[in-house]
Parts: C-alpha cells; structure tokens; sequence
C-alpha cells in the first residue's frame, strides 16, 4: 500500500504543476490566451470581419470585439449549421453543446477540439487541489459515479449534438473511462428510471468513492438506492469520501442529502457550464471558486449596473475588485467571442482569483438545473388563461423546496381577474406549456426530480396589498415574475397570510 501512496502522491504533484503554474501567473495567462486566440482566428469569418490582424493589446480587443448574447451570435451559428467553415474557429466544431439556456430557447453552443480540452482537463482540477492541499488519497483508490445527461446525439449537417455531458463523458481518456461509471452503454438506456436502476446495480458491486452530481438528480439517485437496496449508504460504501456538487446552489439540498449519505464527507464545488469548465472550488469547508485561468477561455467582465449603457466598464481580470458584481464574458477557442454567458459573479478575492455566483442578468428560475425564463413563463401563462376563459391579474413563480423529504415543485402565485372555471385543468395545462417550451425542465418532470407545477391563488388585490405593505408603491415597482429562490414567495405568502 506504501508503494500505492507514493505512486498516487507522485501523480498528483505531477499534475498539480499546471495548477501551481497558473496561480503563480494569472494575468500572463490570460494575456497570453487572448494574443493566441487572435492569431489562430484572423483568418475566420469573424477574425476578418473585427479586424483581428489589427489587435494587438486588450484595448484593441475591446474596440473590436462588442459584447454578445446569443441571439446577436446567432447569425455566425447559422452559417455554420449550414455546412460553412471557418466561421468563429478554424474548421468545423466536432460538436454542438445543446442547452436550454436561460435566456432564450434552445442554445447550440460550438465544440471544438481545442475547447473539448476546457471541459475534460478543466474537470480535473477540483480532485488534484482537494488531493495536493489536503492530502486525500483514498479517493483515488476506487470509482467515482458520475451523472451526465443520456448518451444520445443527434446529427446536424455533419456536427453530433449533444447535452456538453453527453459529448464529455465520451470523450475522456479510456483510462478514466475505467475509473469513472456508469458505462456509455448504460447512460445510452433511453428511460431514466431504468438507466438509474442500472446505476443502483453497479454501483452496487463497486467501490464508489466519489460522485459527481447535480444535487438535484442525486437525491433521485439516493431514494431509488435506498428504496432498492434497502440499506444505508455507508453498508454500500464504506470508503465513499468526496462529493462534488454543480449546476445550482447546493446548500438548500444538503439536509436532505445527508439524511442518505449517512457518513462524514467532504464537499466541493464546480463551475461547470456549457461554453467550458469555468472554476472549482480550492478550499475544503469554505466557499467560493477559483476562476481556471490557463484552460482555453479568456475571460472579461462588465460591471453589471453599467450593462446597456452607454459606457460600459468592461475590463479583463488584471483589473478586476473584490465585492464588485460582475456580468461574467467569455471569449474561447471554440470561437465565443464577447459572449455575454447571463451569470453573474463577484470576486471573493483576487490573487487568488476566487468568485461567487451571484445570479443571472435576466430573471429565471433554475433551481433543478432547468433553466425556465420569464420569456417562457409569460408566455405560457398567456396561452393557459386564453385556453381556458380565464383572464391574469399578477404572477410570479418560486422553486419551493421542502425538507421534509417530499419532491420540490415550481409554485405559482396566480391572481385572476377571471378564474378559470376547471383550476386542475388550467395547471395541467399549464405545466404542459412550460414543458414544451423548455425540454429541461420536462426533463427533471417526467423523471420524477421534481413535482409538476403548483398553483397557489392569490386572492383579489393580494399583489397590490404586497406592495403597499412592503412600501414598495412607485408605478415603476413590479413583482418579479421569476425568482430563483423562495424569499419573495415566502414574503408574498406573510404578508397576505397564504
């Protein structure tokens, strides 16, 4: 077993030195990504049409390069779904990362060779700072059990799409492929349920020491476990140790999780997203995540109460400030260039680069990784009530988790000025506009991660009481139609004694 340690030990501080390198030099490594990804894309469509031959510091960039979302990226998208090469990177991307966004519909965000780097390297940095820093190994002895979205692709013009999961978890290297379950052929079971009774039964006759899940698709996973197995998760896996959690703020879900793991454990968290992997958390017991700085993304930020002006202050990460709220920019070598992502963050610290996720610039709701926009919620609403005869005073809707063990759901707080006549036909009817409209969130409904929708009606004048009570009474103050925590739900709810 010594000679285990000392080979692991030696592994890890073998590749820890690419960490240690870009914590010793952040801004030279952000600098020298910029000066490349200029120069390997001059020749494309976009290089050509911002004059990249003629950057040559950031202030160049920023005068050349405008912020995007991506809908104003949309058009370069097209031209090469169509087949055209060269467009934002050289070549064609090996793959579209589909997303259902939390801005718009659904997103096909390009992969390339290079950026593949960004999600698969990038995901190792989490497991080498928690085992450099802190002297884990035993992880490293046994299985992890990582949970992506089914292995399936579709095809467009010659580019497989996929969830950024789906295109990573087959891509690793085959000898991760031997650390790391379920097999492809596993995640390629089309039924949820069945693909995680599949899980249950090998990770059964494995030794799981890692899991790396979406909080809420691990509570899924753990009732099934426990509803199958009939034992506790320290019978099935004695040297389970570390925990790494993305996607959503994971806090709300951690009582009921530890009522399954029923061990000590160590947590971490990842920043991961479908343009690349963009930070990890690098203290245990603490919050707050180190920006990846060395790995395929160039990142900026724009202070976010000057988004939509007419002076914008967009600057690079050589002069960013702590306790600042920043509109997170993305420029990578898949060709994201001035790509406002919707998230918003604030340096913990600088020096190390250390951030939290603070929100989004638009409001929605995402509090199972579904990402339902206030676009999506308006819309349906309308539909419903016209469907059925009913007409809509004010809404809004909150993720209601609960920690009595119950599913959550998406509770809507609905005033009518005419109720509709049949209020569970109008709810079904409801949560079937808002799964059409959005696949992820029809997702985490049809397997059972959380509730169909709720409606909670709101009596006559009970949005106007709110306001008044709340001194909340200029003609300019509205009620947030999505929120992606319960604080205005639970006030509304106070106030109104719902």
């Amino acid at each position: 077993m010594k000679l285990v340690d000392s080979l692991l030990s030696s592994f890890i501080r073998l590749k820890y030195k690419r960490v240690a390198g870009m914590l010793a030099d952040p801004i030279a490594c952000q600098d020298e990504l910029m000066r490349s990804f200029v120069d390997e894309a001059k020749h494309t469509v976009f290089g050509k049409d911002h004059s990249f031959n003629e950057i040559n510091t950031y202030e160049d960039f920023k005068q050349r390069v405008p912020l995007r979302n991506y809908e104003q990226l949309l058009p370069y998208i097209e031209r090469i779904k169509s087949g055209e090469k060269d467009v934002l990177w050289k070549g064609r991307p090996a793959f579209f990362g589909k997303t259902s966004g939390t801005t718009s519909n659904t997103k096909y965000i390009p992969v390339t060779k290079d950026s593949l780097k960004n999600h698969i390297g990038g995901g190792q940095y989490a497991p080498l700072t928690y085992s450099h820093k802190n002297n884990k190994l035993a992880f490293l002895k046994g299985k992890s059990l990582f949970f992506s979205d089914g292995h399936f692709f579709e095809d467009i013009n010659g580019i497989k799409t996929a969830p950024i999961s789906t295109i990573g978890n087959s891509c690793v290297p085959w000898w991760y492929k031997w650390l790391r379950l379920p097999s492809d052929e596993i995640n390629a079971i089309p039924d949820y349920k069945e693909r995680i009774e599949a899980m249950i039964d090998l990770a059964d006759a494995n030794d799981i020491r890692i899991i790396v899940a979406m909080p809420v698709w691990l509570l899924v996973f753990l009732r099934s476990l426990k509803a199958k197995t009939g034992k506790d998760f320290n019978e099935l896996f004695p040297n389970f140790q570390l925990l790494i959690l993305s996607g959503m703020d994971y806090e709300p879900f951690m009582p009921e999780i530890k009522k399954y793991i029923n061990m000590p454990f160590d947590v971490f968290e990842t920043y991961p997203s479908t343009e690349g992997l963009l930070a990890y958390q690098d203290r245990l017991n603490e919050r707050g995540m180190q920006l990846i700085l060395n790995n395929g993304i160039f990142f900026e930020f724009v202070e976010v109460d000057t988004l939509g002006k007419e002076h914008v202050k967009r600057v690079s990460l050589n002069d960013v400030k702590p306790g600042v709220n920043y509109a997170l920019v993305l420029n990578t070598n898949a060709g994201l260039w001035g790509y406002i992502n919707g998230d918003t963050v604030r340096f913990k610290t600088v020096f190390p680069h250390r951030i939290e996720i603070t929100g989004r610039i638009a409001q929605y709701i995402s509090a199972f990784g579904e990402h339902v926009t206030v676009e999506e919620t308006e819309k349906s609403i309308s539909e419903t009530a016209a469907a059925c005869g009913a007409t809509i005073v004010e809404y809004t809707v909150a993720p209601n988790i609960k920690d009595d063990g119950t599913l959550p759901y998406h509770e809507w707080f609905i005033e009518f000025g005419q109720a509709p006549e049949d209020l569970p036909a109008f709810t079904k009817l409801l949560d079937e506009k808002i799964c059409t409209r959005n696949f992820s969130y029809k997702d985490v409904v049809t397997h059972k991660a959380i509730e169909p929708l709720k409606i909670t009606v709101v009596p006559k004048g009970g949005f106007e009481t709110y306001l008044k009570a709340s001194g909340k009474t200029g003609l300019q103050q509205k009620v947030p139609h999505a929120r992606n925590d319960y604080q205005f739900a639970e006030q509304l709810k106070k106030v109104l004694s719902l």
